[in-house]
């Protein structure tokens, strides 16, 4: 699907376009996962070679950040289904030239579908306005995931730090998993900006001649942006981590003390064992073996032995 956008006064316009139906004035062409016949079409319409959805998949910088002529070409990894708890990253690429941004992509990013909404009062009029409103829209979408995480965690950590009441244990494996969860979005989102920021360095000094005062002025504005966002990033991991180590530790002291209870418990039965097995023996040496008072003499002192075991790990502070 291809869709034209076209400026007016306050922003841009959208036109559904096709093949053989592109306006010429358009400063901003969207190719939503086109057909091979759309791809064609495109390259014809504006000179451009298009990448393949394999070579927008490539991960070196130099496959990723070229010029062409005077196209520029910034494939960026966007993320998508961020409304939900496991976003996933698709590649896009941003080809820039001085009258027309195109846009190539397989999946509907966030900051596409809220700048469309935004578009007809965004004051972009031309290819450059665009792109950077396009970045600017997609790293404030990166900033609120990095708030969600931040409250996310700081719920967390609230939970797990807190003093346990009677009838209300904390559920450690359940905040195990929504740290993995946070730390996910958070991974994403890091190397997401990493991305933004490359493609910013690379958009300024690419079309350094063409910005207006205005693009320039908001492109640094963006790249303060990304690197600030960068910072809070780390500080995030820093804490994802610190509450991971945490947790383990907490669920390592669970099981320690159930295991320190199974072993207590061990070590008291174990003296009147002793006692029962000596008077268990076939034997008529032991005292009171004969006597009608051996079986009470022999539970008096399998309980004084258990009482002396208690006594002992009590004074040891063990239990």
């Amino acid at each position: 699907m291809i869709t034209a956008w076209l400026p007016t006064e306050k922003g841009l316009q959208r036109v559904d376009a096709g093949v053989d139906n592109v306006p010429a004035d358009a400063v901003w062409i969207d190719a939503v996962d086109i057909t091979r016949e759309e791809e064609s079409f495109l390259e014809k319409h504006l000179c451009l070679e298009m990448p393949t959805r394999a070579e927008m998949q490539e991960i070196e910088a130099s496959s990723r950040l070229y010029r062409e002529g005077n196209a520029a070409y910034m494939t960026s990894t966007m993320l998508i289904k961020t409304e939900t708890d496991s976003p996933e990253t698709t590649a896009v690429t941003f080809i820039l030239t001085p009258k027309v941004l195109v846009t190539l992509r397989y999946a509907e990013p966030w900051s596409f579908r809220v700048f469309a909404s935004r578009a007809a009062k965004c004051g972009a009029h031309n290819a450059d306005l665009t792109f950077i409103a396009l970045l600017e829209t997609t790293v404030e979408r990166l900033a609120d995931l990095l708030e969600l995480v931040s409250l996310e965690l700081e719920n967390i950590s609230q939970q797990t730090f807190k003093l346990r009441q009677v009838g209300r244990e904390i559920d450690l494996q359940r905040s195990l998993i929504k740290i993995g969860r946070c730390g996910n979005i958070a991974g994403k989102v890091r190397e997401s900006l990493v991305d933004k920021g490359r493609m910013v360095i690379f958009a300024e000094q690419a079309a350094a001649e063409a910005l207006c005062a205005e693009g320039r002025a908001r492109m640094n504005a963006v790249r303060r942006d990304i690197q600030s966002l960068s910072d809070h990033a780390s500080h995030t991991f820093g804490k994802i981590q610190f509450l991971l180590d945490a947790t383990l530790g907490l669920i390592s002291i669970d099981q320690n003390r159930i295991i320190k209870l199974f072993s207590i418990a061990a070590v008291i039965f174990l003296p009147p064992t002793l006692v029962a097995s000596i008077y268990g023996m076939n034997y008529t040496l032991w005292p009171h073996n004969d006597s009608p008072w051996g079986f009470p003499f022999a539970m008096a002192l399998m309980c004084m032995s258990v009482g002396l075991t208690l006594w002992y790990f009590r004074r040891q502070r063990w239990l």
